[in-house]
């Protein structure tokens, strides 16, 4: 074999010598239920022995003298181009993993075709024609499609037509279908200064780690003494450069007393659940549907004015929003809200939400947001975790938790499931970072990327699309 093929016919090379080639035997019946989940981790290729199939010696290609078949088997080494797939979305993803078929290769010893190779599903019986050649003169390949199958592991039988009407199995491959899982790594501008060694470190752990970021700006730079111009400046084009390598520019509003009225509302100085004098702590939830919708819109424009993407995902401070604050982010054009998190309290108030720990996706009320409703906007309960003040040490506890939501390593997820998890870019030293790498790692064994399981990592907007009605 040259150069010139891809990986997976290089792997299907070197594992001809190891795997026999059954003929002569008749294909296993139609319908056939799938076997039950493995905790496998095989690389690309999953390749599994033929089941039930007479082995018939390898050692001289056989040739073919019929029309109507082959008189002996071509030798064949079968495997599936990745281990895992997920229940299709229809989200596309930077990645591009996104299938909606898996492809199932064969490598011949000899030419096939008069036998005219297929394989087929053994949980359904379906058959696909293996089609060829692709990339090498007895390379072949099937698509079977994965709409309609349920997850769990699946075999897929590759035959030849024999003489006299007899099918041969020559190989098997197998692989897995989940139920996607999907994580979100968001970060909260607070609305004050932001140092370039932090900015750094945040950027480093998404880039070192190829991770997506959702990055919620905070309009309040603009409008404070409290932050030098210089800063903010620092700050817009760092949020700039982070657009334009893919990430996900959002909103994240606190009540800030000096925004609030340079976007033409009235502030309010209570409730606070930290008894601050400055409004950073004032809800969001302390103000009703038309004034949540002027903010709104005061922020949008000034966003817009300095250069940044129209946001569509959003997070309120202190995780404070309430049914009317719901419905101004639904009437001003956005489509997923974070703010949601578990029932309980938070500085001296109590949270308006009375959501589980595992709280998943949903389309809320717009009368009440911890309920199921027909309101057009997704809402991402934040359950992953919050690294503030974190460190590798301490993370450990929020690690085991996200693990315990997801489906465990080498499993299928029978249901969709989602982690929102949080951080700060002005708060990323070293100690924090360290934190957020060892909890994003953590997810490795399950990165859809790396075809270990079904974990993507999204942003926002990607997560909106992919449970969008």
């Amino acid at each position: 074999m040259t150069s010139k093929y891809p990986a997976w016919a290089a792997a299907l090379a070197l594992l001809l010598g190891s795997c026999t080639s059954p003929g002569g035997a008749t294909a296993p019946p139609a319908g056939a239920a799938p076997a039950a989940t493995s905790a496998a981790t095989s690389p690309a290729l999953a390749v599994v022995p033929a089941a039930s199939a007479a082995v018939a010696s390898p050692t001289a290609v056989p040739t073919a003298s019929s029309p109507h078949g082959l008189e002996r088997t071509v030798a064949a080494t079968v495997g599936a181009k990745r281990h895992w797939y997920l229940v299709p979305d229809g989200l596309e993803t930077p990645d591009g993993l996104s299938f909606t078929s898996a492809t199932i290769l064969a490598q011949f010893e000899g030419d096939p075709t008069i036998g005219a190779p297929f394989a087929r599903l053994r949980a359904t019986g379906r058959e696909y024609p293996l089609v060829g050649p692709t990339t090498g003169p007895t390379f072949f390949q099937a698509a079977v499609p994965l709409q309609g199958l349920t997850p769990g592991r699946y075999l897929v039988d590759v035959l030849e037509r024999l003489t006299g009407g007899r099918e041969a199995v020559v190989g098997t491959a197998e692989f897995m279908l989940s139920a996607p899982e999907y994580a979100v790594w968001t970060l909260d501008f607070e609305g004050d200064e932001s140092a370039d060694p932090e900015l750094a470190n945040t950027a480093a752990i998404a880039d070192g780690l190829r991770v997506p970021m959702v990055v919620m700006w905070n309009p309040r730079v603009w409008a404070t003494a409290d932050v030098r111009p210089e800063r903010a400046a620092a700050m817009l084009a760092w949020t700039r450069e982070r657009a334009a390598k893919g990430d996900e520019v959002a909103l994240h509003l606190h009540g800030w007393l000096d925004w609030i009225r340079a976007a033409g509302v009235a502030p309010r100085v209570t409730p606070s659940w930290a008894g601050r004098r400055d409004g950073y702590d004032v809800p969001l939830s302390a103000y009703p549907e038309d004034e949540t919708r002027a903010l709104l819109e005061a922020a949008l424009r000034q966003m817009a004015e300095h250069g940044l993407p129209r946001p569509t995902s959003f997070r309120a401070g202190g995780h404070f929003a309430s049914a009317p604050n719901l419905r101004a982010l639904a009437a001003t054009g956005f489509t997923v809200d974070c703010s949601a998190v578990p029932a309980g309290s938070f500085g001296t108030l109590r949270l308006p939400w009375t959501l589980p720990r595992d709280a998943q996706p949903y389309f809320p009320s717009g009368d009440d947001p911890s309920k199921p409703g027909d309101l057009p906007l997704l809402e991402s309960p934040t359950i992953g975790g919050n690294t503030y003040g974190h460190t590798a040490t301490s993370i450990e506890a929020i690690v085991r938790t996200d693990l315990g939501i997801l489906a465990p390593a080498g499993e299928v997820a029978r249901e969709r499931r989602a982690l929102n998890i949080v951080s700060h870019p002005g708060t990323i030293v070293p100690a924090e970072r360290a934190a957020i790498e060892k909890l994003l790692g953590a997810l490795a064994p399950l990165r859809y990327d790396r075809d270990a399981g079904p974990l993507r990592f999204v942003t926002l907007q990607q997560l909106a699309r992919a449970y969008a009605p």
